[in-house]
């Protein structure tokens, strides 16, 4: 890939450990139908299964393979590094936008790419497009998954939102998304502790609207091998929580306190009906004494202190 002839649009792909799902991954957005050139970066972590040898396979013979620049890292660097790895390859080829795809996602309609690079050409002030998703899960059932205010569309096939809306309203997940590699700024990072994808999108609305549309065009795969299912439960909520007050406390974005209270809430809730006898849990009372730091509400930390004696 030559930054002197690049392409208009880069894949953001990375892996690890999802022989059983990449080649779904990589042959959904080899088979895009785009009036435009667009090139696929995909990094896996130094995978421990055969996702190296699959994926190898696949592309030794595919007429598209020129497309795609697969990069095996030599040790597993970890999700986040690999992430930012991965987005650096994306910007630093010249690539006008940028869209992504995890490993273990997939999308569902040939023209996902199309559809949205003809928004953001056509709307100058949007500076990312996303849509609805579905969730699958490991019984084959799926469910379809809108994260926004109900009266955003008021009507219409898509939305315009801002980064105000973002925090307040909205969850936008991360294989939806096709953004300007001009507003993508990952020095940031440096003055977070949690940063993750959500830091990714908060600081690209930094530079302008995002537009919603109505489509399902991808699929969010629920299993035990992804990042976020394969955390412990305790770690994974931990995480959510970590990750707005990072946002809170180092880049006063205020609004996500609804979302960390939303997170803190569920935590609580997930204690109490995993086990007996919380009042005798030193990590319950740990919960119970953030959430008063955060809300400075003893109503609320009388009420679940209370309920820690529920032994039902």
């Amino acid at each position: 890939m030559h930054k002197e002839n690049p392409p208009l649009l880069s894949v953001f792909m990375i892996s690890y450990n999802q022989q059983e799902y990449i080649i779904e991954a990589l042959e959904n957005v080899l088979n895009q139908k785009t009036n435009f050139d667009f090139r696929i970066i995909l990094s896996d972590d130094c995978s421990t299964d055969n996702t190296q040898t699959v994926v190898e396979k696949f592309l030794n013979n595919h007429p598209k393979k020129h497309l795609v620049t697969f990069v095996k890292q030599k040790i597993n660097l970890g999700w986040m590094p690999n992430f930012i790895f991965t987005l650096q390859k994306c910007q630093e080829s010249g690539s006008k936008y940028i869209a992504m795809c995890e490993g273990d996602d997939f999308w569902t309609n040939e023209n996902k790419l199309q559809k949205q690079i003809d928004l953001l050409e056509e709307n100058p002030d949007v500076v990312l497009a996303c849509h609805q998703y579905k969730e699958l899960y490991n019984d084959g059932s799926t469910k379809d998954f809108p994260y926004f205010r109900k009266d955003f569309f008021n009507g219409n096939e898509t939305f315009k939102f801002t980064q105000v809306d973002f925090e307040e309203f909205m969850k936008i997940q991360t294989m939806t998304i096709v953004f300007r590699s001009s507003a993508l700024d990952l020095s940031l990072r440096e003055k977070y502790n949690y940063y993750c994808d959500t830091h990714v999108k908060h600081h690209i609305l930094d530079n302008g609207l995002g537009i919603y549309t109505k489509d399902f065009h991808a699929v969010y795969r629920i299993h035990g091998k992804n990042v976020f299912a394969s955390l412990k439960r305790r770690e994974q909520s931990e995480f959510a929580y970590n990750v707005y007050k990072d946002l809170i406390e180092n880049n006063k974005s205020v609004r996500y306190k609804n979302s960390l209270n939303i997170v803190m809430n569920d935590r609580i809730a997930k204690e109490l009906t995993s086990k007996k006898y919380n009042f005798l849990d030193p990590y319950y009372h740990k919960l119970l004494f953030q959430q008063f730091v955060d809300n400075k509400s003893l109503r609320l930390y009388a009420k679940n202190l209370l309920k820690s004696f529920n032994v039902s």
